[in-house]
């Protein structure tokens, strides 16, 4: 790996945990924003709202980790007990993992 990609990778990641950051701030925000609202009909509506879309983002994200867990089983070829205890889970999980990730 050159330098510049390595580089260009802490970069992404640092900006994955900005974000991250910003996305809580903002959801602290909203939740209390929601709680405070004059009109509770409206606030509640808004709030099954926010509850359906960060449901969908969970599921995003579910989806996005065990993608991540399939790239490491498949960059470096590792078998599912080994990548099991490289992710810390079961092998039984780690199993779920992949074929989450090959949409199976």
């Amino acid at each position: 790996m050159t330098e510049n990609t390595n580089t260009g990778g802490m970069s992404k990641l640092i900006s994955a945990d900005v974000n991250l950051h910003a996305m809580k701030r903002l959801y602290e925000e909203v939740t209390l924003a929601l709680q405070t609202m004059p009109d509770l009909q409206q606030a509640f509506v808004r709030a099954t709202r926010l509850a359906d879309d960060l449901r969908e983002m969970a599921d995003g994200a579910a989806l996005t980790r065990a993608k991540v867990a399939a790239r490491i089983h498949d960059a470096e070829g590792l078998s599912l007990a080994v990548l099991a205890t490289r992710l810390g889970v079961s092998k039984a999980r780690a199993d779920q993992l992949l074929k989450a990730a090959r949409g199976g």
